[in-house]
């Protein structure tokens, strides 16, 4: 791959080239660029391991041991004073990977574990995790449920201190950014969002049962998590980060998973805080939400919103239909299929869904990129992606 160099002037035209992080704040905000901008989220360690040409590593195999089991749950606190290290060079690798793969961008975020024992992991939040194979025999954490059952359980959980939190996730952006700045723009991520967050800490039945029946303690969670997510905006925009992503997945594949209404009258205000603080620093901020996203695009413009990602093909999302909805006024990303397309699609499948990607979006900005990460991609359909973005820019 032909590693990013300085601006030059090309041609006769004197089109100069972006870089990458003012192709996809110019996208984000619908002006012209020099070419269709890429973004990636793609972070498996199997795709790592394709572009580095390496075996899976031993962790799992450690993990599943006698041994292992021994070491990690007798040492599972001391152990968990080392994730933000972890995190730190999971993401190194993760960036240079994307990088090496040709992308524009990478999202980068933070999120705050501690260990439970060889098969479990727990975020801040009241989230656990099993600790899975990804089918390739690498470590795949996967939700399993929340550990919160009553609002006096909430009340009582030890969450992280908002200021605190987001000082962490900053610290790790700043350092990787030093780093890999104008080879590739991180994307601070905020996440996971205020429906997200809502929810999975206590299961979905039991914060079903609470909207109905105690709609004002819901209110006081949303109210907490919009705090934590505006604070790790603010803080990312005061250090100068000009583009940003927030991740929540609002819909299943069939459609949203509460109505659009009851969205806006629980979350609305809180999507608009986390919009207009970006905006403040003059930042642009995009919204990832994977699902069924049609009844939900014209909601992302108003909650102010530049861009939103996945438009996932196999959920019944339209590129032509959202940018119907909502012309110019946000930057559509995505819609190329990692089920199929990316997978074992052939290398004329992958040219055409981005070429019908690209036709079905124009009209207003664009960014191409995989609607999602997953184990099974194919490193070389990813590639074909990124080139055929670039051979179809016009």
């Amino acid at each position: 791959m032909v590693e990013y160099q300085s601006p030059a002037c090309l041609g006769g035209e004197r089109r100069c080239e972006l870089d990458p992080e003012e192709r996809i704040f110019k996208a984000l905000g619908g002006e012209k660029t020099d070419r269709v901008p890429t973004f990636s989220l793609i972070g498996d360690p199997n795709v790592a391991n394709q572009v580095l040409g390496r075996e899976p590593g031993k962790l799992l195999e450690f993990l599943k041991s006698d041994r292992g089991m021994r070491y990690v749950d007798r040492r599972a606190h001391a152990l968990s004073r080392y994730f933000d290290p972890f995190m730190f060079l999971l993401y190194h690798t993760g960036i240079r990977v994307n990088h090496l793969m040709g992308f524009d961008s990478l999202w980068v975020g933070y999120w705050r574990f501690k260990i439970r024992n060889h098969a479990e992991i727990e975020d801040m939040f009241g989230r656990v995790f099993d600790l899975v194979d990804d089918g390739y025999g690498n470590v795949y954490f996967m939700y399993r449920e929340g550990l919160i059952r009553s609002p006096e359980e909430w009340r009582d959980w030890p969450r992280p201190d908002i200021a605190g939190y987001a000082l962490a996730g900053l610290r790790i952006y700043r350092l990787l950014n030093a780093i890999w700045r104008k080879k590739i723009a991180l994307i601070p991520f905020v996440g996971p969002g205020l429906w997200e967050n809502s929810w999975q800490p206590m299961g979905l039945p039991t914060f079903i049962s609470l909207l109905k029946r105690d709609p004002a303690f819901v209110r006081e969670v949303i109210g907490y998590f919009t705090a934590l997510s505006v604070a790790c905006v603010d803080a990312y925009g005061k250090s100068g980060a000009r583009i940003m992503s927030y991740g929540d997945d609002l819909a299943y594949k069939a459609g949203p998973m509460l109505s659009p209404e009851m969205f806006e009258e629980f979350y609305g205000d809180g999507f608009r805080q986390i919009a207009a603080t970006a905006h403040r620093h003059g930042a642009r901020i995009f919204i990832h939400c994977c699902g069924n996203t049609n009844e939900l695009v014209e909601k992302f413009v108003e909650w102010g919103f530049d861009g939103a990602h996945a438009f996932e093909p196999t959920a019944m999302n339209d590129l032509a239909e959202a940018r119907r909805k909502v012309g110019d006024r946000l930057c559509l990303i995505g819609n190329i299929d990692v089920t199929h397309t990316l997978v074992d699609g052939t290398r004329e499948e992958v040219e055409q869904a981005v070429r019908k990607a690209i036709e079905d979006s124009s009209g207003g900005g664009f960014i191409l990129a995989p609607t999602h990460s997953h184990a099974s991609m194919n490193v070389e359909n990813i590639r074909w992606m990124i080139e055929a973005g670039h051979r179809y820019s016009g």
